[in-house]
């Protein structure tokens, strides 16, 4: 399974986001999204998680996400956004 982008998340998820981007001044074109697909379903399990890779295009930094089922993984990028994690710069 190859890594899929931003436009192939769950229409739900992709309005959460850019949501969350507005909320504290961005926009969604700031970042780069990516995810993979989880493995296929095991006898017993209802659901498959993602990772869902979020990465801002100005400082690169970077921070991963479980999605699925009972997850809310853009609660936690707004956290992440309200934190100021997006915009610290590495050296």
């Amino acid at each position: 399974m190859g890594q899929k982008v931003f436009e192939e998340l769950p229409l739900h998820e992709q309005k959460d986001f850019e949501s969350a981007c507005k909320k504290h001044g961005r926009i969604r074109e700031e970042f780069t999204v990516a995810f993979d697909e989880g493995g296929p379903h095991k006898e017993g399990v209802s659901h498959s998680t993602r990772r869902v890779a979020v990465a801002a295009n100005l400082t690169g930094a970077r921070q991963a996400y479980t999605a699925g089922s009972g997850t809310s993984w853009t609660v936690e990028f707004e956290r992440d956004l309200a934190r100021g994690l997006f915009w610290e710069t590495y050296d």
